[in-house]
């Protein structure tokens, strides 16, 4: 696992180093990502867009929460 970017659950080192794989393609690296925004409130999103991606995943979700009651009052 490449533990050193810090997502070891991300995709397997041995994936990437693969010949032939169908991520890297000339020193680039292809991903896919899907997001569903349906359930979010349109006023919060760019707010929730903003946030630091490298934060943990439960201090975003707490951030989002207390933006969410910032809004609401």
């Amino acid at each position: 696992m490449n533990i050193a970017s810090g997502i070891p659950k991300f995709c397997s080192l041995s994936i990437i180093q693969a010949d032939g794989n169908a991520y890297i393609r000339d020193d680039t690296m292809f991903i896919k990502i899907m997001m569903d925004f349906g359930d979010l409130p349109k006023n919060s999103l760019q707010f929730i867009l903003g946030l630091n991606p490298g934060f943990p995943m439960n201090i975003q979700q707490a951030i989002m929460k207390e933006e969410s009651k910032k809004q609401t009052q």
